[in-house]
């Protein structure tokens, strides 16, 4: 299931142990007897190496939130509800909450996975495409050229320029595509890195809505876990602003916190630091009034969700024939080079 003290589990894992181990608490079953019949389960390898050792650690403890904690790849909000739970005797129910927000963290990373893939995939095929038409193509229209008497010049000597160029150094070209692609996924795996993206990012309006309304989705989300497992208002908001790991949108959390003392009013609170705006903010207002506040937090976190996803599909079918009409230009622009003068030296034949 993970690699202990280096690999943190993935949204896809801690959502399995987290929704098999809640229904087993749930109906009665003990921690050790629940991670005893998940390691009977397991099929081997780095996840019964990890379920070993939290059983050791709860045979020895009793402590299911202390074996998650030893285990070293659960993040630690994940540790603080565990022990919350625990201390609260609301273990199941905590475990239940947080299968059900490493599901929606499963649907939001899908959503964006989605919205990534497809156009890395569409620039790949461009790329492919455009490179054998230079260093494939145009070395056999250049040998027409000459079988007929005629000279490549022009944007046409340009593309045949460009494709020896590559043929001739593919190697070192290949090498440096490597290098420049190992570097920005480190780039990206590091926090430097991923603020830079963000603010390249948030120049297109786009971009910013659909950020903005993933961070707070999952913000509503980590406060209708927290404040359903009983944890208290301010330390629901210090585990939920670092779910969301977000600057922008810790900074709207902090000054949320400094309302909330002030006033000690969560839902007004939200309103006022601009976490939740418009119809939203009126929603965590009366939910406060109603004491209904962790049910209006998994309805606005399913909304802004929607909206999330509404929006990356819109930006899918913008995407898709815009890349097309690209590839086919510069497609077009390099036969017709070709073809243009090659009709010219023939009609000269006739």
């Amino acid at each position: 299931m993970g690699e202990n003290s280096k690999k943190r589990l993935t949204s896809e894992e801690l959502y399995a142990f987290s929704d098999e181990m809640g229904m087993m608490i749930s109906s009665g079953v003990s921690s050790i007897q629940a991670i005893t019949m998940m390691l009977d389960e397991s099929e081997g390898g780095e996840e019964k190496d990890l379920l070993t050792d939290m059983e050791k650690v709860v045979g020895e403890t009793g402590s299911l939130s202390r074996a998650i904690e030893e285990s070293g790849v659960f993040p630690d909000y994940f540790v603080e509800m565990a022990k919350m739970g625990e201390t609260t005797g609301k273990m199941d129910s905590v475990l239940t909450n947080l299968a059900a927000h490493y599901s929606r963290e499963m649907a939001i990373s899908s959503a964006i996975r989605s919205a990534v893939t497809y156009p890395l995939m569409m620039v790949a095929m461009m790329l492919v495409i455009i490179i054998v038409l230079v260093t494939e193509i145009m070395p056999v229209f250049n040998r027409v050229f000459k079988q007929l008497g005629g000279t490549m010049d022009g944007l046409s000597a340009g593309f045949l320029a460009v494709g020896t160029f590559m043929k001739a150094h593919g190697v070192i070209l290949l090498l440096i595509l490597l290098a420049i692609v190992i570097y920005l996924i480190v780039l990206n795996k590091s926090s430097w890195g991923r603020a830079r993206r963000n603010n390249l990012l948030y120049k297109s309006r786009r971009f910013k809505s659909i950020h903005s309304k993933i961070a707070t989705s999952r913000f509503a989300s980590a406060m209708a876990m927290t404040l359903s497992s009983g944890m208290d208002v301010m330390q629901a908001l210090d585990v939920s602003g670092r779910i969301v790991d977000a600057p922008d949108f810790e900074k709207r959390v902090e000054k949320c916190k400094d309302s909330f003392a002030e006033s000690m009013d969560i839902g007004k609170a939200f309103s006022l630091s601009g976490i939740f705006g418009g119809l939203y903010g009126r929603m965590a207002i009366l939910g406060a009034k109603t004491g209904n506040m962790e049910n209006v937090l998994e309805k606005v976190a399913t909304t802004y969700q929607e909206e999330a996803d509404e929006e990356i599909n819109d930006l899918i079918a913008v995407v898709e024939p815009t890349l097309v009409i690209i590839l086919s230009v510069i497609v077009g622009i390099i036969l017709l080079s070709v073809m243009l003068p090659l009709l010219n030296i023939m009609s000269g034949m006739i």
